[in-house]
């Protein structure tokens, strides 16, 4: 217990006296651990470039058309340019090389280095979000690699950083 020590206050024809404590230690907050998987992968993304595939869908003005644009990634769920709005999504995670995901996803010659000068180098995490409150939307998967990612959509892939 600590020490007490006097506290007085003169009001005119008064004298009150009393035993004051010294103010209570602060407590201290307990430390929630942070989810490393959070860490990487919930952020508002921006969409800083765009690397075209072989077989692509898309024209690269229409992808250029996609800079600027945000992909709002929350602990419960996402919104994206191409998915939608989805409030409640599960998530898979692996990890992957950089080189086997641009073999997969049937890029150009180029792309592997256009990655890795945007940014993105191995290990690079792959996440893929399933939207639970709707059928519709094909899954949204994020690549992330040391604070950058990439998402594709239309044989595009979407080169973003975190806002």
């Amino acid at each position: 217990m600590g020490q007490r020590r006097l506290c007085h206050r003169f009001v005119p024809g008064l004298l009150l006296v009393a035993a004051c404590l010294p103010p209570d230690d602060k407590v201290a907050k307990p430390v929630v651990p942070v989810d490393p998987d959070v860490a990487a992968l919930v952020h508002t993304w921006v969409v800083a470039d765009h690397i075209v595939g072989a077989s692509s869908a898309i024209t690269a003005s229409e992808a250029a058309s996609f800079r600027g644009r945000h992909i709002e990634i929350s602990r419960m769920g996402y919104v994206s340019p191409w998915q939608g709005t989805c409030e409640e999504a599960g998530r898979t995670k692996r990890t992957r090389s950089l080189g086997e995901i641009i073999g997969e996803l049937d890029m150009s010659s180029s792309a592997a280095s256009e990655a890795t000068a945007f940014g993105l180098a191995d290990p690079v995490v792959e996440y893929r979000l399933s939207c639970t409150d709707r059928k519709r939307p094909p899954p949204l998967t994020v690549f992330v690699s040391h604070g950058r990612a990439m998402t594709c959509y239309g044989g595009v892939c979407f080169l973003m950083k975190s806002s």
